[in-house]
């Protein structure tokens, strides 16, 4: 029954993905005056995707052909990690739900990606991919620093139990350096959603969507929805440690979740629109320094038992 809930999960938020896109997309326009397209345009991008045939450059390898689905296995892996419909009651599914098996598979994710754009003899994607790198150097330290200050807190690498403990009240908020390492950690998680100023929508082929410019049909489509999932995994992945809510009811657990998600995903479109507007280089190093140091003052506040 647990694998039930734990296949259900996963193809609830393939489907759910594409809605919040879409919906992001519509107030996204709203706020910049203009109709913009149907909630329902990703589906429709999707399925149009998926009907088309597959295309390959003569100067790619296999790396370019499996790219798209390691995307995929690496994105849906990093999903049903999360403990939403499960917890320590399901004793081998808890113990998948670790925090280094979400970074491990994160860092795949970023390392395929990474390797696709290069692969592809492109310039424009070999520069997105050379940026992509860079992203990940500035939020992948951030968030570690946060992790251990939770890790080394609660005592245990176990999403499903630390869940479990906070949600309790046994450890939380009331620690100063839980609360300070949970600021820093939203904004990795906000970045890892490629929203501005960190992936423009003016120049996404020169950005983190340049990675992708020589992908197209199915394979396009695939990586969509694998980039669609990470989305919801990484601000999952914050839910899960800082906000967790689970029922005992694996569905409301579920259910809540999504609208958790779908919550955190307007607050990013708000952000987005209303937010300042940097270069790719200025923007990140601006805004880097300051979640750096939030996550050291939360870990020395640690270190000082506070």
């Amino acid at each position: 029954m647990d694998f039930f809930y734990l296949l259900l999960q996963l193809i609830s938020a393939i489907i759910v993905a594409p809605l919040f896109d879409g919906i992001s997309r519509k107030l996204r326009a709203r706020f910049q005056s203009r109709i913009g397209p149907s909630i329902f345009q990703t589906y429709y991008d999707i399925y149009k995707l998926l009907k088309r045939g597959r295309t390959k450059s003569k100067s790619t390898s296999y790396i370019y052909q499996i790219a798209p689905y390691l995307l995929f296995i690496s994105a849906a892996a990093m999903l049903c990690a999360l403990p939403i419909t499960y917890g320590t009651n399901a004793p081998f599914l808890s113990r998948f739900s670790d925090i280094f098996v979400l970074l491990y598979f994160g860092a795949l994710f970023r390392f395929i990606f990474i390797v696709a754009g290069i692969d592809t003899s492109n310039p424009f994607s070999g520069i997105s991919a050379s940026r992509e790198g860079t992203i990940g150097f500035y939020t992948e330290e951030v968030a570690v620093i946060c992790l251990i200050v939770v890790m080394m807190g609660a005592g245990s690498t176990n999403l499903a139990f630390i869940s479990e403990l906070i949600q309790k009240g046994n450890y939380g908020y009331m620690i100063p350096s839980f609360s300070i390492a949970a600021t820093a950690f939203l904004w990795v998680m906000y970045v890892e959603t490629g929203r501005k100023p960190y992936d423009l929508a003016e120049a996404e082929q020169e950005l983190q969507e340049g990675v992708l410019g020589e992908f197209c049909g199915k394979d396009f489509a695939i990586i969509d929805i694998a980039i669609l999932l990470k989305q919801i995994t990484v601000l999952g992945f914050f839910l899960v440690i800082f906000i967790p809510w689970r029922f005992e009811h694996p569905l409301l657990s579920l259910i809540v979740f999504l609208g958790e998600v779908g919550f955190l995903y307007v607050m990013g479109v708000f952000i987005d629109n209303f937010g300042p507007r940097f270069t790719m280089n200025k923007g990140m190093k601006r805004t880097m320094l300051y979640a750096l140091a939030i996550s050291c003052t939360s870990l020395a506040l640690f270190i000082m038992g506070i």
